[in-house]
């Protein structure tokens, strides 16, 4: 799956909390979902120009490259990020994303791109 694909409906969410970003489904249709990931953590907002530029970025060092490119400042930890009331569809999305694939995640008012880690009871 090509994170182009992936991220358009991400690209609106960077702007936004998950919850504010279209009307609140019905709580049948929302799920918490925990992740460990390796991160990259950026402070405040990235602007569609620097999302663009991810679009191409299938690693957590190609992402850096392109944050580098753009003089964005970053530090890279190892984050549990929790998604509160995420659509189903987004994680079901998640879930089905290659190994290592980023993925761009608001986190308050900064920006998170997270690449999941394999769980202890993956195959």
């Amino acid at each position: 799956m090509s994170i182009r694909l992936y991220l358009a409906p991400l690209l609106l969410l960077a702007a936004a909390p998950v919850q504010a970003a279209s009307p609140r489904p019905a709580p049948d249709q929302t799920e918490s979902l925990q992740l460990a990931c390796d991160a990259i953590n950026v402070a405040g907002q990235l602007d569609h120009a620097i999302l663009k530029d991810l679009e191409p970025a299938h690693s957590l060092d190609a992402a850096a490259v392109v944050l580098e490119r753009h003089k964005v400042k970053f530090n890279r930890t190892h984050n549990v990020m929790m998604l509160s009331n995420a659509p189903s569809a987004m994680v079901r999305e998640i879930f089905r994303l290659p190994q290592g694939e980023p993925i761009v995640l608001p986190n308050g008012e900064d920006t998170t791109i997270c690449v999941p880690r394999p769980s202890a009871d993956s195959i």
